[in-house]
This record gives C-alpha cells, sequence and structure tokens, in this order.
C-alpha cells in the first residue's frame, strides 16, 4: 500500500504561533495552498488556519487582523506521519472534521496531506486492482471456452 509520503506537500506554509491575523492573510493569497501550519518553537505544528477560518473568525466574530493568529486557529493538530499507510491516514481522517492533516517525523513537519489527495489515490488503487480483476476473469473464462471446445469437438471420447 502507498505510504503518505508519496502524496504529501512538502513545500508547506507556516507561521510563528507570534504572527498576526493578516500575515497568515499574506502568506494565504500568496501561497494559494488554502492553509498554513502555525509552528510552535518553529518546527513543531501547533494549528492551522484556513482560508475560511480566516472569512468566519475574523469577518463574523470582528476579529482585529492585528489579533494574533492563534486567535482563529485549529488546534489541537492531529497529524500523521510519512511512513504510515494511506489506509491508516484515512481511518484518521475519516474520524475528524480537517481537511488538512501536517505530516510529522521526530517532531518536525515535513509536509502536509489533504483528504482529496489521499482518497483519490486510494480509489486509483482501488480501479486498478478491478481492472486486474476483471483481467483475470476474462482469462479464466477463455480457458473455460478453450476446454470446452477441446473436449467437445477434438474428440476426446470416453
Amino acid at each position: 500500500m502507498a505510504k503518505v509520503k508519496k502524496v504529501m506537500l512538502t513545500n508547506v506554509p507556516t507561521l510563528k504561533k507570534e504572527a498576526s491575523i493578516l500575515d497568515a492573510a499574506k502568506l494565504l493569497v500568496k501561497d494559494g495552498s488554502g492553509c498554513i501550519v502555525i509552528l510552535h518553537n518553529n518546527r513543531i505544528p501547533f494549528g492551522i488556519v484556513t482560508e475560511l477560518d480566516i472569512v468566519r473568525k475574523v469577518i463574523s466574530e470582528g476579529k482585529s487582523l492585528n489579533d494574533h493568529v492563534t486567535d482563529i486557529m485549529n488546534y489541537p493538530v492531529t497529524h500523521v506521519t510519512p511512513n504510515m499507510d494511506l489506509d491508516e491516514a484515512l481511518k484518521i481522517i475519516d474520524t475528524k472534521s480537517f481537511r488538512r492533516f501536517p505530516v510529522v517525523e521526530n517532531d518536525e513537519l515535513v509536509g502536509l496531506v489533504t483528504q482529496k489527495d489521499v482518497v483519490t489515490v486510494i480509489s486509483s488503487n482501488l480501479k486498478l486492482h478491478r481492472t486486474i480483476q476483471n483481467a483475470v476473469l476474462v482469462l479464466f473464462i477463455l480457458f473455460e471456452l478453450f476446454v470446452f471446445i477441446f473436449y467437445k469437438y477434438l474428440g476426446v471420447r470416453r
């Protein structure tokens, strides 16, 4: 089975937890990835801020763009590891209400994986397995047909 490291994004946008909401908004516009991982001590994922967090929490709750990004981030963060099977990662993803998960190894951020990426790869694997099963089934039917013709027309008599 494929591993998380196969589908993870390695160039993850990050900010320190002391950054402002304005810093986060600017980075979201510049990067275009849809989320930013907030780091503690410049390496440990502490939270995640998405574009939707800014819209919901800044506009609807009246937060200032000068407030700390920690005021609007999602935390605690559930993470996965790079060597985790995608099936195992999908189990974690299914139990949480998040779509993006930091990939952490040795207490350090090494990537980001999305629900969509994991589901897409698993779906592709299932399609491949289904195609192989269908090919084996066709070969089996052809073999059965050959055996039938061989015995019926080529005269294996008792």
